[in-house]
């Protein structure tokens, strides 16, 4: 049984790494952390950031699969490339249980900006956990 879970390099992430591992330990399931690193990212300094991040929470890396994974620019994926990624690791693995983030938006937020964990509540074939995370002020 597997957990699959998405987070970005945000330090307001780390409640979704939390949760997921909490969950994963409670019921004894392999815990996929997953991070898609923009097309002008640069992956090594990404990698760090996400460690980092990991080990803060639940002290080391040990029994967890860490994925960082390029985003690829694609004509067909003008909107939601993240999501995409996200679902097409999750068709691969085929997990459980999905944990990602959510950030609160008001107004014309939540209309013009796309929303990583709505498009992957949507259209993901297997149950979704999300987690509010916190402002990076709050998350140091």
């Amino acid at each position: 049984m597997v957990i699959l879970t998405a987070i970005d390099r945000d330090p307001g992430c780390k409640g979704v790494v939390e949760t997921a591992y909490d969950l994963a330990t409670s019921m004894d399931m392999e815990l996929v952390l997953l991070h898609v690193v923009p097309e002008d990212g640069d992956e090594g300094k990404a990698r760090a950031e996400i460690e980092d991040i990991v080990t803060s929470v639940i002290g080391s890396l040990e029994g967890v699969d860490l994925r960082i994974m390029p985003e690829q620019a694609r004509r067909d994926l003008p909107t939601g490339r993240t999501a995409n990624h996200i679902l097409q690791v999750a068709e691969d693995i085929r997990p459980d249980y999905i944990v990602i983030g959510s950030r609160k938006r008001t107004g014309l937020g939540k209309i013009l900006l796309g929303s990583v964990s709505k498009l992957i509540l949507a259209n993901a074939d297997v149950p979704v956990v999300t987690v509010e995370q916190t402002r990076k002020a709050e998350a140091t």
